[in-house]
């Protein structure tokens, strides 16, 4: 006959079990809905630049590194971040360092496209990308026509 103790146990491992399976079907659903997020985040931006952007992106001064879009006649990446890129989760990752490799990455993929002249346009998974991908092309016009208008006033 089972103790108190061994049916608590095993009530309890019962109860993980199923709050691990719930937990990773929502996981699952999430990353779904990501790789839906991103070919809506890629239409707006499309519609927006009227251009047709290189998908998956992997130049060879990004190191193997890839950019969910690049929009070549302006310069304009867009990489759309799920939670993926913030949390850790040991159906995404075995262990921590996996997520410090992620924003690792994502930290060195800033830095190249800054070096690079790309404006790099990051959608993360808690905005609205209606809202944000506009305003941050926007900001990228009125920054080139800036500098523009301060570069024609150069005289050589």
């Amino acid at each position: 006959m089972l103790s108190e103790l061994e049916v608590l146990i095993i009530e309890l491992e019962a109860k993980e079990k199923a709050r691990r399976a719930e937990l990773e079907a929502r996981i699952l659903k999430l990353e779904q809905d990501q790789a839906e997020r991103e070919t809506r985040c890629i239409q707006i931006a499309k519609e927006i630049l009227n251009e047709e952007p290189i998908i998956e992106y992997r130049p060879p001064f990004l190191d193997g590194l890839e950019l969910d879009a690049f929009f070549q006649k302006y310069r304009i990446a867009l990489e759309v971040q799920g939670a993926q890129h913030r949390f850790h989760s040991t159906s995404w990752y075995k262990d921590v360092k996996k997520l410090e490799d992620v924003v690792n990455s994502d930290r060195q993929k800033r830095c190249i496209c800054l070096d690079s002249g790309i404006f790099l346009i990051e959608v993360w998974y808690d905005q609205n990308p209606k809202i944000v991908i506009p305003e941050r092309i926007r900001k990228i016009k009125e920054f080139v026509c800036l500098v523009s208008k301060n570069f024609d006033t150069i005289v050589l």
